[in-house]
């Protein structure tokens, strides 16, 4: 009796951690937006500090160009996504609130030697009215004494169009190639200054060694 007992509560112990970890994995927020219908967003995006982002433009080479070309963002962060091949799991979303623009970068896994975990552009478009109002607020939040503001922020009226197609995987591949193509090209230049310091060397050494015979030489020619 007391065995059967013991399993009916071991079994039901079980059943009750399924059913909690069944309504954890629930409340995971999955959710497709009408501009990317094409990526799974899961769990709420995190912002990052400017030392995070550096860390990941070091890796990803088309990040660490964009933030050269204009400069840091107001705001940045990090959207966990469903991974699908080629791309990593999760995606650096960048904001710039003056120019009204969303960037987002991603990192592709390939083949190649000389990049095996290379960083793209995914999507650049208009900054949504809802997610620019978030940003505001989390970058200004109001004092207790101010009301919350009746209607979101309009941004300005030039901006860019969205992306809402799917990058497709021969584009994908040109852009792949065309980094092969950059590293195979600075490879060769380090080769090419190698042997040009390498030509530079021997002709000093040639030089000094003429230099050193003649001034042996020239003791010789006194005595006679």
């Amino acid at each position: 009796m007391m065995r059967f007992l013991r399993s009916s509560v071991l079994l039901s112990a079980c059943i009750l951690v399924q059913c909690y970890g069944a309504v954890a994995t629930a409340e995971v927020r999955r959710e497709t937006t009408a501009r990317r219908p094409y990526i799974v967003e899961i769990g709420e995006p995190y912002r990052i500090s400017r030392a995070t982002l550096d860390r990941e433009a070091a890796r990803l080479e088309e990040l660490r160009t964009y933030l050269d070309q204009y400069g840091y963002p107001d705001y940045a962060e990090v959207q966990e996504i469903r991974p699908e091949w080629p791309w990593d799991s999760y995606e650096i979303r960048l904001y710039y609130l003056r120019r009204n623009v969303e960037v987002d970068f991603g990192r592709a896994f390939t083949l190649a030697e000389a990049y095996p975990n290379l960083g793209l552009l995914k999507f650049q478009g208009g900054i949504p009215a809802s997610k620019r109002l978030e940003i505001e607020l989390a970058l200004n939040p109001p004092s207790e004494s101010m009301p919350p503001p009746s209607e979101p922020a309009k941004g300005p009226e030039t901006s860019p169009p969205s992306q809402t197609q799917k990058p497709s995987l021969e584009e994908l591949v040109a852009r792949v190639e065309a980094a092969a193509d950059r590293a195979a090209a600075a490879a060769e230049d380090a080769v090419r200054q190698s042997e040009a310091a390498e030509r530079a060397a021997n002709r000093t050494i040639e030089v000094l060694d003429r230099l050193t015979q003649e001034e042996q030489a020239r003791p010789r020619q006194r005595r006679r």
